[in-house]
């Protein structure tokens, strides 16, 4: 994998503090190689809606909340192709 070049994100400071404390928190513990980020999170939901993207359908989101009704389909509804 090539070097990342830097992405600047904005997030609701709600989100970043459940982000730390429900996905990051967990995840420091002797179990877990490397140093749990919250880009590190960032990144592998990235990935996962990557993988899935072929079935992603770029016409239904209109706004924020169905963009994440989008997303979460494509993450969730394994009956569809």
């Amino acid at each position: 994998m090539s070097k990342s070049t830097p992405t600047n994100i904005t997030l609701p400071g709600q989100v970043l503090e459940d982000t730390d404390q429900k996905l990051v928190g967990p995840l420091q513990s002797e179990r877990f190689f490397g140093r749990p980020s919250r880009s590190m999170v960032i990144r592998a939901l990235l990935e996962i809606a990557l993988e899935n993207s072929a079935r992603f359908d770029p016409l239904k989101p209109r706004d924020y909340e169905t963009l994440k009704g989008e997303l979460r389909r494509i993450l969730t509804d394994r009956t569809e192709t």
